[in-house]
């Protein structure tokens, strides 16, 4: 609840910050040289702003175009081909896993940010310490909000084109007149992790011929898990009907769900949560025949890299946050249930992600042509 009323006072400010200081908005002549983008979310959230990147580089080509992102993130954007720097700051509203940024840091960061003299500032996603370095207009003349978008949103004017995140963001450089003509998530997997990924499969004995399943059992957010039995009861089905090969992907934490996972299996699988880092994952998903998950970052950036993609939601929003893409497909039972990221669902002890039942991503495989 706390959580939620700072989020709504940070957009509250930060409407008032552009409305106020920023009022004069982007001339249309404008040809920014340098340009600050922040999205200081999660993964998932990050993948799904690559678009702006990609549509700033084709509107301004000669830009230096940086990010400002949290570290969990930063790879995806140094790893976009139109980012040119990535500024690390670990926001204390965004960090997980992760300590947040010092304060004595961000001091240090405020000043060099403010020796870049950007002409042009997008913020996507920021907090309350951006909002005061926006407020002292030491980094950028210039300044677009999605924030100022958000609260007319809420308030019944219609400014969103689209209910979907990554659609969103874009609206923000559309409502400057900044061409929008890529609308998909990217992210590009570098030679030498294509030579791993390779080179991985090849130790794990998995031929070319084989259907490569990628399954990510778990979620930061517990609510968002399907039932570790129907994921052994699909991964079987995939192996003994479709002659697949699944693995298991995850990071260190969430190795304890596959295992469970694995031991109700009669069939074999391959576990390789906590052994890649984001391009290396990016890679082996790249490699994969499809990917079936939670509504989380792998999912997105499975996406991101074209694999054929399920996502399965619960107390998440498939229209506003699915994976986006030609080969996306979602799955949703509880079409009423609200967002939400606590450890018990109000609705019952199993939570609205036991509605989901195996026989539903089979339907899905074969309604979609997957496979």
């Amino acid at each position: 609840m706390f959580q939620n009323i700072v989020e709504i006072i940070t957009l509250i400010v930060s409407t008032i910050l552009q409305c106020v200081f920023y009022k004069r908005g982007i001339p249309k002549d404008f040809t920014p040289k340098r340009i600050l983008v922040v999205k200081l979310d999660h993964i998932g959230d990050v993948i799904l702003a690559t678009p702006v990147f990609s549509n700033l580089r084709l509107a301004f080509p000669n830009a230096d175009i940086d990010a400002l992102a949290g570290d969990w993130s930063r790879v995806i954007l140094e790893n976009h081909p139109d980012v040119n720097k990535v500024w690390v700051y670990n926001s204390p509203a965004f960090s997980r896993s992760q300590k947040p940024t010092p304060l004595k840091e961000v001091f240090q960061l405020y000043r060099n940010l403010q020796r870049q003299n950007y002409d042009l500032l997008i913020n996507l996603r920021g907090d309350w310490r951006i909002i005061l370095l926006s407020l002292f207009r030491g980094v950028s003349p210039k300044r677009i909000d999605r924030a100022s978008i958000q609260v007319a949103n809420k308030f019944g004017s219609a400014q969103f084109s689209s209910k979907h995140e990554a659609i969103r963001n874009l609206d923000v450089l559309k409502r400057v007149g900044i061409p929008i003509s890529i609308q998909h998530a990217t992210f590009s997997v570098t030679p030498e992790d294509d030579e791993w990924a390779s080179k991985f499969l090849l130790d794990q004995n998995i031929n070319s011929d084989q259907p490569i399943i990628a399954i990510h059992p778990g979620s930061p957010i517990i609510l968002k898990r399907w039932i570790p039995e129907r994921y052994a009861e699909l991964a079987d089905w995939l192996v003994a009907q479709k002659g697949a090969k699944v693995l298991f992907i995850g990071v260190k934490d969430e190795i304890p769900i596959i295992t469970e996972i694995q031991g109700m299996m009669r069939r074999e699988s391959i576990s390789i949560a906590g052994k890649t880092n984001l391009p290396q994952l990016a890679s082996i998903l790249h490699k994969s025949t499809m990917f079936i998950g939670n509504d989380s970052g792998p999912m997105h950036l499975a996406a991101a890299v074209g694999t054929q993609t399920i996502g399965l939601f619960g107390p998440g929003d498939p229209e506003r946050f699915g994976p986006i893409g030609h080969n996306c497909a979602t799955i949703r039972k509880k079409l009423n249930c609200p967002p939400c990221t606590g450890k018990f669902c109000r609705f019952g002890e199993e939570g609205c992600m036991s509605k989901i039942q195996v026989m539903d991503v089979i339907l899905t495989l074969k309604e979609q042509n997957f496979l």
